[in-house]
């Protein structure tokens, strides 16, 4: 959160806090159960629709950037969904059908998210944000149920609608709400930096392989140093070498300045689709710590990465 965004929310927050008379009652509120709060806001959010008329709801509409429905039509964009989750079976990327909420806090708890760019909701969840998140969970949860075979590498992917609360430019194709396909791979740290190269390799092999099949465009590619692992450096140069190897004639940029990121580890690695002597970033991704957060295990390698939908087909 900005300090300008911080300051006007502090001070609503104090002009609020005054009309109640309880500088204390947040803190007061704080300290109920779990439970107890859920209960409480959901019986002020149910005595507030009492005097809500189908009208209201017509006018709040008319107002609410969060319910504006898109302009794209639904049908390429659910073909364009189909053929993503498709070729993505077809190249060992489990496909998985996410439901539209989350479990509350569960992009904040990492560290890099602020909760206000994320629409929060009653009963213990949020309006889905980030399906790299909500993968990785359902990853950690079989890891930690232990419902996988020893060093094998994990790959899922998903296509969700997602809303988001920050404000967007107030430009044609821009919405609170827009679609993600995005890859989460998983394995365990087997020495070398191997078991980095091979989730790596294998979204960036579907990236390729996807802009050949559909667009018969050719993949590029920029890698992006992060701070994240004890010998930055020759993990950067063992990435690079890999994506060096693995993808000749493939225009590859190196970027090995440090550059402030909490969200990635190590490396952040963005895709551009090259056609018709024009560039296009269609998406990024990069190796992040959720995994060893979430199952306390420092072996566990996670890389995460997602194009964006409504991008690809405006």
């Amino acid at each position: 959160m900005s300090n300008e965004i911080k300051r006007s929310t502090d001070a609503i927050m104090n002009r609020i806090l005054s009309q109640l008379g309880d500088a204390d009652v947040l803190d007061k509120l704080l300290s109920l159960p779990k439970s107890d709060f859920n209960t409480l806001l959901l019986n002020i959010f149910n005595k507030q629709t009492e005097n809500i008329t189908p009208i209201d709801v017509v006018k709040a509409f008319q107002t609410n950037r969060f319910s504006v429905p898109s302009e794209i039509d639904p049908v390429i964009y659910h073909n364009f969904e189909a053929e993503l989750l498709s070729l993505a079976q077809e190249n060992g990327i489990k496909a998985t059908l996410l439901s539209p909420v989350a479990p509350f806090a569960s992009c904040s708890a990492f560290g890099c998210v602020d909760q206000n760019n994320v629409v929060s909701a009653v009963r213990g969840t949020e309006i889905l944000s980030d399906p790299t998140n909500m993968l990785a969970i359902i990853i950690a949860k079989q890891i930690k149920e232990k419902k996988t075979e020893g060093n094998t590498n994990l790959h899922y992917c998903t296509t969700s609608r997602v809303l988001r609360s920050q404000v967007f430019p107030a430009l044609r194709g821009y919405y609170s709400h827009f679609g993600i396909f995005c890859i989460v791979s998983s394995g365990k740290d087997s020495g070398s930096y191997s078991c980095e190269k091979d989730l790596l390799l294998k979204q960036l092999l579907f990236y390729k392989k996807l802009l050949i099949e559909k667009y018969n465009a050719k993949l590029s590619i920029v890698l992006r140093k992060r701070r994240g692992y004890t010998d930055s450096n020759g993990f950067y140069e063992s990435m690079a070498g890999m994506v060096k190897q693995q993808f000749p004639g493939t225009p590859l940029t190196l970027d090995p300045d440090y550059e402030e990121n909490n969200y990635y580890k190590g490396m952040h690695f963005s895709v551009y689709m090259e056609k018709d002597n024009e560039s296009v970033e269609i998406g990024d991704g990069g190796f992040v710590d959720w995994m060893q957060q979430m199952t306390g295990n420092k072996k566990e390698r996670c890389v995460i990465s997602g194009i964006g939908l409504d991008r690809m087909l405006i």
